[in-house]
């Protein structure tokens, strides 16, 4: 099959879709291939995975929540006859047959055309509710049709979907059914914060950064709100949040109950919902979190197992020292749910109050959502913009915290990077970078760079050629931009941060 050009009307995804391509190729032991595709809700994947099918000619069949057993059979069968022109009547009471007989339909199909022949089975965990025989079936389906049989047959490509994480994620591991089978896997994230901003079309910084910091890089945010035209400036964006997020008639105000509910293992949701409150009112290590709560710390190891599977939060390793982990939310919206709108619900449920209690909420959005988030924005740039600025190469990048005797403190350091090749938490590695993100309304001065040369020796040798870096919201003081020719002092600015393609 010759490579498979990128649709037009697809935005981004060039390299997932090449990986698509490279799967679909035929070559090497042919015959039946697996491949795993998951993600989040409304990144794109049913998107992406039909626009393959509609290119190759494969079957695309999306399992429904609500069927049971029997009926999600039948729609299987009735889609597969329908693909292969088959009378209709055909009926399966087992997935052993229907996987079986849809791999021998594609397998001929192959053989007739010549190019491989493509089955994308989307949302697996809505099947695997009602028949979790499935992954052993399909491991069996692998055994047999599989290159380990040997080439010589019919080259099939059988694609999984599914948008819960935990469940998706665990199919591929260790002990598990299939795992080392799937020759593809591929995890469709959200746009990372430029992309967003080109995907909405916002042109100015500022309010880039605001929708970003609120709804993170979710494709499908935009189809949801489809009604309303892109927010362009932040009076804008007050205004599309007041008619969405803050809307009890819009879907996206329902937003976070929708992502539990694809988690099966999400079953207290209250208990879940005081979970992540209390990390967005700053408990960030299980003892704190079940103090919070007025619960046995010794209980919270579920429930925050069951979190990070499902990818509602991470767990914040300190790239230089053995410590605890820092716990966070992951996922803005649901970050911006539990720190702003659940505390305000009982206004924001009134015709009339969005407004009044959106204008009180904005010391606490600026100190728990842009705060961190900056901090998050500029570490994704010294991973991926910093060499082609300064020729400076990094390995790894994160944040620490380094103990000051002279003021008592412990600093908190918001950028952090490692020599390329040195490990974190090891003695012997090397510090390329310190870096400060403040994201205030005071212009930067060269006060910041005092105290980061000041944490620069209190780190050592180690630390003692580190560049040292200053990301700003609200631009530079003009002392300090007098310093940019610094040979080791970086200055990176919002408008920097988002740039304009």
């Amino acid at each position: 099959m010759p490579y498979l050009p990128k649709p037009s009307d697809l935005f981004d995804r060039a390299a997932e879709w090449g990986e698509l391509t490279t799967f679909m190729a035929p070559g090497g032991p042919d015959s039946l291939r697996l491949g795993v595709v998951y993600g989040r809700r409304r990144q794109g994947k049913s998107e992406i995975l039909q626009q393959l099918c509609d290119a190759t000619g494969g079957l695309y069949t999306l399992a429904l929540e609500q069927h049971a057993r029997p009926m999600a059979l039948q729609r299987f069968a009735d889609e597969l006859a329908a693909w292969a022109g088959l009378p209709t009547g055909l009926g399966f009471t087992s997935w052993e047959g229907a996987l079986e007989t849809a791999v021998t339909i594609a397998g001929d199909k192959a053989r007739r055309s010549g190019s491989p022949q493509l089955i994308v089975i989307d949302e697996l965990p809505f099947l695997m509710t009602h028949s979790p025989e499935l992954p052993g079936v399909l491991q069996w389906l692998y055994d047999a049709y599989g290159p380990m049989r040997g080439g010589g047959r019919p080259p099939v490509r059988l694609i999984l979907c599914g948008s819960a994480l935990s469940v998706m994620s665990d199919l591929l591991s260790e002990s598990k059914a299939l795992y080392g089978r799937a020759m593809l896997s591929i995890c469709l994230d959200a746009f990372d914060h430029v992309t967003t901003a080109e995907f909405w079309k916002i042109d100015d910084p500022e309010t880039a950064f605001r929708l970003h910091s609120i709804i993170g890089g979710v494709p499908g945010y935009r189809a949801l709100t489809a009604a309303l035209p892109s927010p362009r400036s932040v009076h804008e964006l007050d205004e599309w949040l007041i008619h969405t997020v803050f809307n009890p008639a819009h879907a996206m105000f329902d937003e976070v109950d929708l992502l539990f509910s694809q988690e099966p293992g999400v079953r207290d949701r209250a208990m879940y919902y005081a979970i992540l409150t209390a990390i967005a009112n700053g408990e960030s290590t299980p003892a704190r979190i079940a103090s919070r709560l007025e619960r046995d710390a010794r209980t919270m190891s579920y429930p925050l197992n069951v979190l990070k599977r499902s990818g509602f939060i991470f767990y914040d390793e300190d790239l230089l020292h053995h410590r605890k982990p820092v716990i966070a939310i992951a996922d803005p919206i649901m970050r911006f749910h539990h720190t702003i709108t659940l505390p305000r619900l009982q206004f924001f449920q009134r015709r009339g109050q969005a407004a009044r209690a959106w204008a009180q909420a904005q010391r606490t959005f600026t100190a728990q959502i842009l705060g961190p988030h900056f901090e998050h924005l500029a570490r994704e740039w010294t991973i991926t913009s910093l060499a082609d600025r300064t020729g400076l190469e990094i390995g790894w990048t994160g944040t620490t915290s380094v103990a000051c005797r002279e003021h008592s403190v412990s600093h908190e350091i918001d950028v952090v990077s490692l020599a390329l090749g040195d490990m974190p938490r090891t003695g012997s590695a090397r510090i390329v970078l310190l870096g400060e993100a403040k994201c205030t309304n005071r212009p930067r001065d060269p006060r910041d760079v005092a105290r980061l040369e000041h944490i620069r020796d209190l780190l050592g040798p180690r630390a003692q050629n580190a560049h040292l870096a200053l990301f700003s919201r609200t631009g530079f003081h003009p002392d300090l931009m007098a310093m940019r020719n610094r040979g080791d002092l970086v200055l990176v600015s919002l408008e920097e941060m988002f740039p304009r393609s």
